[in-house]
């Protein structure tokens, strides 16, 4: 699952970026896509997001934990800290998993699933951020994406419908449709331990539980807005 345009590492990062590149490569063998987690083992999902200064220097990372069947929120966490490298295109992981594990530590109760705010298995070698840390958590995850990253889909028909992403031939995630057209779909891909039909039910679940209508599930929609606020409080 390669393409070459997303294999080019900056000049001036190859150096601390190459060992990253071939953990990717070792990895990516252990993503695990046929777990056997079923809506009826899901009771608390964690949503999860960071947001950044304008500079780029500080960033809020939040979790908001939400019970899968009322939709409240049962749990939120949040931390501050400084990425190490700025956004580049197949290292998110990189940038932003010391501040996904410094707000994880603090969680009162483990959530079923995590949804992170970024990609799967629709990466160039199949490990994204949410696949990557559902390796270290031994946890089911998935990616959620604004911007498609690789692949190509048909757009969704109608709200609430989706369309598979494909790439080489391969199934490597869902433009789900979560708002009414001409919004655009937002990208769901599985992490580790989720199939792909129990990923594109949990998501839908969501939406169509919402008594309002937005783009990303609640759980991510609510970690979008505490990210945001606590980055505020500080610039």
């Amino acid at each position: 699952m390669t393409d070459g345009k997303f294999l080019d590492i900056p000049k001036d990062f190859r150096k601390e970026l190459i060992p990253v590149r071939q953990e990717q490569v070792l990895l990516s063998p252990h993503v695990l896509l046929d777990g056997d987690l079923s809506l009826e083992d899901i009771t608390l999902v964690a949503g999860l997001d960071v947001a950044y200064s304008k500079d780029d220097k500080l960033a809020c990372v939040s979790l908001v934990v939400v019970d899968f069947r009322t939709l409240e929120p049962v749990e939120e966490h949040f931390e501050y800290f400084q990425p190490s490298i700025p956004y580049i295109p197949s290292f998110l992981y990189y940038r932003e998993s010391p501040g996904y594990h410094s707000v994880i530590k603090h969680l009162e109760e483990k959530p079923d699933l995590f949804l992170f705010d970024g990609n799967g298995i629709i990466h160039p070698y199949g490990i994204g951020l949410a696949s990557q840390m559902g390796l270290e958590l031994q946890q089911p995850t998935v990616g959620i994406a604004k911007k498609l990253l690789m692949g190509k889909y048909v757009d969704p028909l109608k709200k609430g419908g989706y369309s598979q992403i494909v790439f080489e031939e391969k199934v490597i995630g869902a433009a789900f449709q979560s708002a009414d057209p001409p919004a655009k779909p937002i990208f769901l891909s599985q992490g580790h331990l989720i199939n792909f039909n129990t990923m594109v039910y949990v998501i839908r679940e969501f939406f169509q539980n919402q008594i309002f209508s937005t783009k990303l599930p609640i759980p991510l929609l609510l970690a979008d807005k505490l990210a945001r606020e606590k980055l505020g409080e500080r610039e």
